[in-house]
């Protein structure tokens, strides 16, 4: 048997001799890897952190309550956000899902407000709870148009149904709406297929300049076309307080979705996009925002180009607006996980979450980081450590982290590990691009170890997806906790923008991806970056906070 040469004899013993550190077992090293540490060798961090109530850019309640579906509206006079949202508290009278609502104009400083809209106190009231809807200013005058739920009818004789359309208004929509006591509550239109029982929420409220009126989109089910499935209903208006059903808006084409929750409608330059979220009660992880296009307001609809999609599952209930910049953003929540751990089911409510949406030069749209957040988060560099490395590295700029990984194998994993960022909020950038990919490359966190149990962010180009996934990595399968559609195309850069605060992940590409995750074992653990059976470099690896 040829001995090894005495460096690589000495590196696999130091390497063994430190498991406590790195993790690598002897069936790795057997594997012919080169193992080098070449950085602190420090103890590798993996153990998730306690969940915190401080988030700045992802703001939950100051109370640590959840933030349920947003309702935005940008006042071209004060010139920011009033973002409206069922904050997910269910006590008592008047506090069953009320509205309360957060001010901003940079996304990462927020004033929050009281409760806006309560929920009635009587207990066959038509919104004994409040759901979602939306906000328009008429002259001086804000109107909420929003759901009143009565989630137990039992013994209720006055005719209440379980949802209907109801307003508020206000001059001063940060003080609070006044219930409209007066407004006619829409109901359920009856006897012609709709669930009369349910599902009828969410209204949006839009001016249509081509008919001098009104439109109001309400989320619905109903038996349409010889099956049940999700739909939006129109209903007009040239008062905004008598309205008159208008049929079937859209009925989700050649998809059957159970319901087409938070349904909007943002007009970008020439077009119209019509967007909705998958209530999906089946599958959570089949939760997504989708959309559709038009050239007119009243469409007809038509798929995108590329995919539908607008993030992964965990961005929900979204609806998107106009500022007066000539910019728009999108806004949904986050959902936190049961327990506040990464084993826990999804929860109903999270953190608000705010990307930049735009269009393509094919009308599809594009998501991207704020420019305010990215300038916060961009403000000083953070000194970061690198912890050690693994396989077939080369640093490809001398005084950079930048590296060029090679695996030739399955499992045959090469990576750079790096010591936790101890910040609460921070930013990793770095231009990714690869020569060939058998398997798939990216990026580690909370890494327990180099190569088998780590979370990870991942590209896979034969599905021309980017996958979050907390299995081990000789377990991955074709079921991810989260992925995303994005061409991926050898030879070419993708800028990859993370972004960490407190247990929000949010990952951008190319300033045309967002990618939102909830994950626990993010901050302040060891991360890095890795490819398997591929051949990939990562460019001028940075990390920069507030």
């Amino acid at each position: 048997m040829n001995k090894l040469p005495l460096h690589f004899t000495l590196m696999i013993t130091t390497a063994l001799g430190a498991c406590s550190k790195l993790s690598y077992d002897t069936i790795s090293v057997s594997k012919n890897k080169t193992l080098g540490v070449v950085g602190t060798g420090a103890a590798i961090q993996c153990t998730a952190q306690p969940e915190y109530i401080n988030y700045s850019i992802y703001r939950m309640c100051s109370d640590n309550v959840r933030v349920g579906d947003i309702t935005p509206y940008y006042d071209s006079v004060a010139g920011n956000y009033k973002l409206y949202f069922l904050k997910n508290i269910w006590s008592g009278a008047g506090q069953k899902h009320p509205w309360f609502g957060f001010v901003t104009s940079d996304f990462h400083n927020y004033t929050e407000t009281g409760s806006v809209i309560a929920s009635s106190a009587d207990a066959c009231a038509q919104d004994n709870s409040v759901g979602a809807g939306g906000v328009i200013k008429n002259g001086n005058t804000y109107y909420a148009f929003y759901t009143g739920h009565n989630p137990d009818l039992t013994g209720c004789t006055n005719g209440v149904k379980r949802e209907g359309v109801m307003l508020a208004t206000s001059t001063n929509p940060v003080a609070g709406f006044v219930k409209d006591t007066g407004f006619a509550t829409i109901n359920t239109p009856a006897g012609i297929g709709y669930d009369e029982n349910d599902n009828w929420r969410d209204p949006f409220v839009i001016r249509d300049n081509a008919n001098n009126n009104w439109m109001m989109l309400i989320a619905a089910r109903k038996n349409h076309n010889g099956a049940w499935r999700g739909v939006i209903a129109k209903y007009t208006s040239t008062d905004l307080r008598n309205w008159t059903y208008q049929g079937v808006f859209y009925d989700g084409g050649s998809y059957n979705y159970f319901n087409m929750e938070c349904p909007s409608i943002l007009k970008y330059g020439s077009n119209y996009y019509l967007m909705f979220s998958d209530q999906s009660i089946s599958n959570a992880s089949q939760r997504y925002i989708h959309y559709r296009k038009s050239t007119s307001l009243n469409g007809p609809w038509t798929m995108p180009t590329g995919p539908d999609r607008i993030d992964g599952n965990a961005f929900y209930a979204a609806k998107a607006v106009p500022d007066g910049y000539g910019d728009a953003y999108i806004f949904a929540w986050c959902h936190t996980l049961s327990g506040n751990t990464d084993s826990g089911t999804p929860d109903w409510g999270g953190n608000l979450v705010a990307h930049k949406i735009y269009p393509l030069p094919n009308g599809d749209l594009a998501t991207a980081i704020p420019h305010t957040v990215k300038a916060w988060l961009e403000n000083a560099p953070e000194a970061f450590a690198k912890n050690s490395q693994w396989g077939n590295v080369t640093n490809t700029v001398a005084g950079t982290e930048s590296y060029r990984l090679v695996s030739n194998a399955d499992f045959d994993v090469a990576n750079v590990l790096y010591d936790p960022v101890n910040r609460d909020q921070y930013m990793i950038t770095t231009t990714v691009s690869y020569a060939s990919s058998s398997k798939d490359f990216g990026f580690f966190i909370g890494a327990c170890d180099g190569y088998e149990n780590t979370y990870q962010l991942r590209f896979v180009p034969a599905q021309n997806k980017f996958k979050f996934e907390t299995k081990r990595r000789s377990l991955v399968d074709s079921i991810p906790v989260n992925d995303i559609p994005v061409t991926l195309v050898p030879n070419t850069n993708y800028k990859v923008q993370i972004i960490v605060e407190h247990s929000v992940v949010v990952v951008y590409i190319n300033d045309q991806v967002a990618f939102t995750n909830r994950i626990y074992r993010a901050p302040n653990t060891t991360w890095g970056i890795f490819v398997d059976h591929s051949d990939a470099t990562f460019s001028n690896i940075t990390v920069t906070h507030p």
